[in-house]
């Protein structure tokens, strides 16, 4: 009797925030589920730790039944949480493992989160499981990757940053390419021709038809901004709001 096929299932959406202040990454989290391996593809930033162990616990999982964590690349809003995870096997490109003075969404201290965890190398055509498989996807970063999963309903690609959103992938090109516009637009190319359906790293996860987004798997889920002033607020305003 042939396995059960792989699930791709959504524990933290992803949304393109900014302010004036700075970038909000706050990056799409996915779970992975095969009879023999739970893999979560990215882990968020610290600020969004306790969402990240509510969404678990949803599922009636804890840090600890996690086997493998995928890093589509090294920037801070996809890595911080890694060391919820040391026991698993951490898989990220070669390449993220370099980390240039001045960089602002790969700063030094990021080594200092990868070198306490088992860290394997992850490049195109790794097999984590079966039906699912490493992606190279370069252009965002040199060593961005993603995963392909072949899901019982088509095929899925969980992408990272290599394509953000449905609006990356009606314009052709991600948001940001540290590796260059090319490799950034041969990558989209590459989702756009093989995904059935798209989990991106900042957005909800949509299907592709003929070419072009499709639609919305889940429902937009609304964010509340807290930015109280400490002599006005109200004392009872919880510290820590819902996840999104």
């Amino acid at each position: 009797m042939a396995e059960p096929a792989p699930v791709v299932e959504p524990l933290l959406l992803g949304y393109g925030l900014a302010s004036e202040q700075g970038s909000i990454g706050f990056c799409g989290v996915y779970l992975v589920q095969t009879p023999r391996r739970r893999i979560l593809f990215d882990c968020g930033h610290a600020g969004r730790r306790r969402a990240l162990l509510r969404a678990l616990a949803r599922h009636g999982l804890g840090t600890r039944d996690v086997d493998t964590l995928v890093l589509s690349h090294a920037h801070y809003d996809h890595v911080q949480n890694a060391d919820l995870f040391a026991h698993a096997d951490v898989l990220l490109h070669p390449a993220e493992r370099e980390f240039p003075v001045g960089d602002p969404v790969k700063p030094p201290w990021t080594g200092a989160i990868l070198g306490g965890l088992r860290v394997r190398d992850a490049v195109d055509g790794l097999a984590i499981a079966p039906g699912v498989t490493v992606t190279g996807l370069p252009g965002h970063t040199a060593g961005s990757i993603g995963l392909t999963v072949a899901t019982a309903t088509g095929t899925a690609v969980l992408t990272g940053d290599a394509l953000p959103s449905a609006r990356a992938l009606r314009a052709g090109r991600a948001t940001t390419a540290a590796a260059g516009e090319e490799a950034a637009a041969a990558s989209i190319e590459f989702v756009r021709t093989r995904a059935d359906v798209v989990y991106p790293g900042h957005d909800r996860p949509f299907t592709i038809e003929a070419g072009r987004p499709g639609r919305y798997l889940v429902p937009r889920v609304a964010l509340t901004v807290l930015a109280p002033d400490p002599l006005t607020e109200d004392p009872s305003t919880p510290e820590d709001p819902a996840p999104s």
